[in-house]
């Protein structure tokens, strides 16, 4: 539900991979694991390198549990696999964090945990315009811990673990919908 499919994709970036289940939506950053040049949802705006809006939702998914989402229809990646990041074009999204009220034109900035605010205060880059007011509806979306459980046993210890704990599920909540013209422009500090 977080990205709306009336949105108007014109270029896309798979360059990246991310260790995260989150749900699509929100504006994946650049950071660094081991050396490996990854993108995540930013939990502070300030620092953060937009790359742009994730474009799939990634989630852990269990083939004995479900039938995989790619077969479904869903455009779904697993953790570590390359997520597609919208670097350019109009999308209509629920990772909105709004301080006031929200017209078209106004600035969008990176803001906290992946969402998108039209506050500068907050320390972000500057990633696009806002096209449209906001589309009440509040509701959360998933940060991280989206996806199936998946049961795991240690064939040395024999310990069973659990990844992507649905209790360990982290939330953001969202005051509705807007739409937003994004451009890399904005992100590379290329646009006046």
């Amino acid at each position: 539900m977080s990205l709306r499919g009336d949105r108007q994709i014109e270029v896309l970036n798979l360059s990246y991979p991310t260790f995260n289940t989150s749900e699509r939506g929100g504006i994946l950053s650049l950071g660094s694991v081991s050396g490996i040049q990854i993108v995540e949802y930013a939990l502070l705006a300030s620092g953060a390198v937009p790359i742009g809006i994730q474009h799939n939702d990634v989630e852990h998914t269990d083939p004995s549990r479900q039938v995989h989402p790619r077969l479904s229809g869903r455009d779904v990646a697993e953790p570590l696999d390359l997520v597609g990041a919208i670097t350019d074009g109009e999308v209509v999204t629920d990772w909105i964090a709004i301080t006031g009220t929200l017209m078209p034109g106004q600035i969008a900035y990176v803001g906290a945990s992946g969402t998108i605010t039209n506050d500068s205060t907050l320390g972000g880059t500057r990633i696009g315009t806002f096209l449209s007011v906001l589309e009440e509806d509040p509701h959360t979306v998933t940060f991280a811990g989206k996806g199936w459980s998946r049961k795991q046993m240690d064939p040395v210890t024999k310990e069973i673990s659990i990844e992507n704990n649905p209790a360990d599920r982290i939330l953001v909540v969202t005051p509705g919908f807007a739409k937003l013209r994004i451009g890399f422009e904005y992100m590379s500090g290329k646009a006046g």
